[in-house]
């Protein structure tokens, strides 16, 4: 069986966020019936082209899949494994937010199979959550992972975000502190990126928020890199730490160029050597829009994408894999740059691997660009 991996992205959301540019929509609560329906008959519509394929991982993500009645996602499931095998170990995940978790809904969702809960909590400061126009409570964070607990789940991530106005390292240290008291097996950590056309980068631009500057934001990863690995938590991504054995195996498939296919609005897919997407609107999706955008990967676009993809990842490029991929040495026609960036610190090759160092992934770009140039 060839693996494959589903998304299926939920864009409901009780309120939109500051700093949210993704395809979610609040208040829409009299279309969710109308939009699985349309959900499911695009899952549908793939069953011959999945032959011969096994669902190794699922994944709800969104606006906030927990929003919605746990009916919708128990069915979702059902649908998917009744089109295509699951792998013995199927990895299902489905993020939610702190503040719209009920016992009944979780336990429905884990009877159903999902067993991954991502939690947006973001941050431990009720300021800092108000700022970013979350709607739950840092209490509410631990609440949470409690209900989950309760009802079976095993294996727990929380985002968390850094470089937000008004925080300084004080409150960070506080967050990844209060995290890792709560014991959950994943910790995500991303630097706030603004967003053209949001509430936040509005704010930005008229001085009535006011982002840390690079050297600052450097210094809260670094300290989420310590902090996380003195709690037994191994950075395995740039932004992304887990205790031994709870990685996260979807957004390895992404990672890794892992086959996967997008469900629903605004869903992205990587399936036979080809990219393509769902339209980003509500209307537009629900107005029958599928499979836009298709682009049939060359050779250097697959090149540039397993070098993107795989120095975002501690574990680095498999310099074997690249030769079996593309029939040449990794380091050919690289040698300089090569020998550049190890001389400076940024990067090795060992056992096998190309890899960024720590201080590398702090520039894992502007070392893609200059590799990729070569």
């Amino acid at each position: 069986m060839v693996p494959i991996s589903l998304y299926f992205h939920i864009p409901f959301c009780a309120a939109k966020c500051a700093y949210c540019d993704f395809a979610s929509y609040p208040n829409r609560e009299g279309e969710w019936a109308r939009y699985f329906h349309a959900l499911w008959a695009e899952l549908e519509s793939w069953k011959g082209a999945l032959a011969g394929y096994e669902a190794v991982t699922l994944f709800f993500g969104g606006g906030t899949p927990t929003l919605v009645d746990a009916g919708y996602i128990a069915e979702t499931v059902g649908r998917a494994r009744a089109l295509l095998p699951f792998a013995g170990d199927v990895e299902i995940t489905m993020e939610g937010n702190p503040g719209t978790l009920a016992p009944d809904k979780l336990e429905a969702c884990r009877r159903a199979g999902v067993n991954r809960l991502s939690l947006g909590a973001q941050s431990f400061d009720d300021g800092l959550l108000r700022s970013l126009g979350r709607i739950h409570t840092a209490r509410q964070i631990g609440e949470a992972v409690a209900l989950a607990r309760e009802a079976g789940f095993v294996n727990l991530n929380l985002d968390l975000m850094y470089a937000l106005p008004g925080q300084d390292m004080e409150k960070w240290r506080d967050t990844l502190e209060r995290a890792v008291a709560l014991g959950v097996e994943h910790l995500s950590a991303y630097s706030l990126i603004v967003e053209e056309g949001t509430p936040m980068a509005a704010r930005v631009a008229s001085g009535e928020a006011v982002v840390p500057g690079d050297d600052a934001v450097n210094a809260m990863q670094r300290e989420a890199v310590a902090r996380l690995a003195a709690a037994g938590y191994g950075r395995y991504e740039i932004s992304n730490y887990a205790r031994p054995g709870f990685e996260c195996r979807h957004n390895r498939v992404y990672w890794e160029r892992g086959e996967y296919l997008g469900l629903g609005c605004a869903a992205h897919s990587l399936f036979g050597g080809c990219r393509f997407a769902n339209p980003d609107g509500l209307e537009a999706y629900l107005a029958g829009g599928r499979r836009e955008g298709f682009q049939r990967l060359g050779r250097r676009d697959a090149m540039e994408e397993t070098l993107m993809l795989s120095t975002r990842m501690t574990r680095g490029l498999d310099l074997a894999g690249w030769r079996r991929a593309f029939g040449e040495d990794f380091a050919r026609g690289r040698e300089d740059a090569l020998a550049r960036l190890e001389k400076a610190g940024y990067a090795e090759v060992r056992d096998g691997f190309f890899r960024l160092t720590a201080r590398g992934l702090e520039v894992q770009n502007a070392v893609v660009v200059e590799l990729m140039e070569e």
